[in-house]
């Protein structure tokens, strides 16, 4: 999609959020100072050009491209900055951050890149590495893929996009003959300061053949693929321009890179008109989205309107074509056995549990949901109840089967919220609630912060230190004790993360197993659905909570944390901001939880919803 709109511009396209700003300046800062870590140790690198240089005119790019091939013809070892002649014939152009020669003899260039984040996975202990093989790593001094080797207890993260980036720098060296002789190789500097080298050609996507089964292929296929597709998008689009009679080849599917999309502007209200895109409801991906087109279902009204107990029997598998096919051809009364087959057991035992064991009572069934028997999605019965609730009168619906809905409690509860950015957590919050009646705890709000970097490890320590402490005080005393947070894997991967640092790796893992800590995002997906997102901010409105800060969110919190180092007035006021907007959190956690164990079981039951009339009238 943004290869079509880049070449059609149907609108103004959105600025980058002040998130993505943030994470481009890390990433150029980032890339600066590992360049320069290069140049100190290797005095024979060339610096094409500065990575913070913001000068992108032709004649500019023309420069640096005579440079980079002047460079690379004169066999310099390390290239930084440099710009690849541009491959005419293909319509490539590109610029990786580091080109690396080959050593021992071998002649060409391999591409590195230069990436804020992690390019390693710590590999559990004990492991053979047989599942997840040593990553190959390579040291800055030492930046040649030949003086690599394997890395104690790491293998390397495959970061698709990482990857397919790379690939195409490797097509660009081929094309000029410029590339490596001995293979396609290429590796990432990610944050731990070594290069991770990867090999293009092994088989590590799983990716869909045109049978639809799964097939292993490489990046370097995989790029070649989705290279070629989008300079078919990109022709399409030109001869659209052209002749707007000439068709485009992609329609907008809401998928998680919308939300930082410049074209998200055009795209959200396009899928929004009428009842909807199926996309925009929770989980429906690509592949759901093209199995509910090829069934002639486009919209969430179209959806809604297909049979829920049909849909039940081909989620659990039931082929139902022979059934429908045999109605009207057949005696209404030969077994359903006859009809699947004696050694389908388990379709006729599910057949007859939905009360279809004759032929006849199969016309109960609704042959438009029956013919996604040729794809089943397993899901099929939720989206439809997203679908429901999502076009339904109410904000939210009871699951099927919940008659009321529940909320653990205990006598000493605690909501607790971290905020992290790249370097870790900078700011743990706990609100205390005393239901006991005995005064155990002191209630309110309490934070565990710190504005400078590099002292996660310290403040979650103060913060487990007093969680822990509160616990066994409490649990002494013969009183129940109990943690919620919404969607616990932040939290749980940041202590996780840090267990070994602090020293307490068996003592934090037994208090997450320990059932004392309670997902509040499980407790409320597990019992409603709203056909839309559930997360904290967008469920909190439920309970009629409203954070005190303008724009509460976790990418706004990272900027925040950026402006609050220092003494400031603008930095004061930052803190103060993230102390808010994590308060904001907490209560919002501890509000929604009331709300959940008193008034959500007054929500309406989604299965009372129905088809509906309009996706009935959609569905002709």
């Amino acid at each position: 999609m943004r290869a079509q709109w880049d070449a059609i511009r149907p609108c103004e396209p959105l600025p980058p959020s002040p998130a993505a700003r943030r994470r481009m300046a890390r990433g150029v800062e980032f890339e600066r100072q590992v360049v320069a870590r290069l140049v100190a140790s290797h005095p024979g690198a060339c610096v094409i050009i500065d990575p913070a240089s913001g000068e992108r005119t032709d004649a500019e790019k023309a420069r640096r491209e005579a440079a980079t091939l002047a460079a690379m013809r004169a066999g310099v070892p390390l290239i930084a900055g440099g710009r690849l002649p541009a491959d005419e014939v293909s319509r490539r152009v590109g610029e990786p951050d580091l080109l690396v020669a080959t050593g021992s003899g071998k002649t060409g260039y391999r591409p590195v890149d230069i990436k804020h984040h992690r390019s390693l996975r710590e590999l559990p202990a004990g492991d053979d590495g047989q599942d997840q093989p040593a990553a190959l790593c390579g040291t800055l001094a030492k930046p040649w893929r030949e003086a690599a080797g394997p890395a104690p207890a790491a293998s390397a993260r495959k970061r698709r996009g990482d990857l397919l980036q790379l690939a195409h720098y490797q097509r660009m060296l081929e094309a000029g003959g410029l590339a490596a002789d001995d293979g396609r190789h290429a590796g990432i500097i990610g944050t731990e300061g070594m290069i991770t080298w990867y090999d293009l050609d092994e088989p590590s996507w799983r990716t869909r053949s045109a049978s639809g089964r799964r097939k292993s292929r490489s990046t370097m296929a995989v790029y070649d693929f989705e290279f070629e597709f989008r300079l078919d998008i990109i022709a399409a689009a030109i001869a659209h321009l052209a002749d707007p009679a000439e068709d485009l080849l992609v329609v907008p599917v809401r998928i998680s890179e919308c939300e930082e999309c410049p074209w998200w502007s055009w795209c959200g209200p396009k899928l929004a008109e009428d009842s909807g895109d199926v996309s925009l409801l929770p989980r429906v991906g690509w592949r759901a989205w093209t199995v509910h087109r090829d069934h002639g279902i486009g919209s969430r009204a179209a959806l809604a309107g297909l049979d829920f107990p049909t849909a039940t029997l081909v989620a659990a598998g039931v082929d139902l074509r022979p059934v429908l096919a045999a109605l009207g051809t057949e005696p209404g009364q030969t077994p359903i056995s006859e009809i699947v087959g004696p050694r389908r057991r388990s379709q006729v035992s599910r057949l007859a549990a939905a009360g279809v064991t004759v032929l006849a009572d199969a016309r109960a069934l609704d042959p438009r949901t029956a013919s996604f028997s040729d794809a089943p999605l397993r899901d099929l019965p939720e989206q439809i109840d997203q679908a429901r609730a999502a076009l339904g009168p109410c904000p939210a619906y009871r699951r099927r089967g919940v008659a009321e809905v529940s909320v653990p409690r205990a006598e000493i509860e605690v909501d607790v919220d971290m905020e992290n950015n790249e370097d870790g957590v900078f700011l743990w919050g706990a609100l205390v609630t005393d239901r006991s009646g005995q005064n155990l705890a002191e209630p309110g709000y309490r934070a565990f912060s710190s504005w400078d970097a590099g002292s996660a490890a310290a403040i979650s320590a103060k913060f487990w230190d007093w969680l822990t402490g509160l616990r066994k005080a409490v649990t002494s005393a013969g009183f129940s004790f109990r943690v919620y947070s919404y969607h616990t894997a932040a939290e749980f991967g940041q202590l996780k993360g840090i267990a070994t640092d602090l020293g307490r790796g068996e003592e934090i893992a037994s208090f997450l197993a320990s059932g004392e800590w309670t997902d509040l995002l499980k407790v409320f997906g597990g019992q409603l659905i709203t056909g839309g997102p559930i997360g904290l901010k967008d469920v909190a409105g439920l309970a009629g909570y409203r954070w005190s800060v303008t724009d509460p969110g976790g990418d706004l919190a990272m900027v925040r944390y950026d402006e609050a180092t220092g003494t400031s007035d603008e930095a004061l006021a930052a803190r103060q901001w993230l102390l808010d907007y994590n308060r904001g959190d907490v209560e919002a956690t501890l509000a929604l939880r009331r709300w959940l164990g008193t008034s959500a079981s007054a929500c309406p039951s989604v299965a009372d919803l129905g088809q509906g009339a309009t996706a009935r009238e959609e569905h002709g």
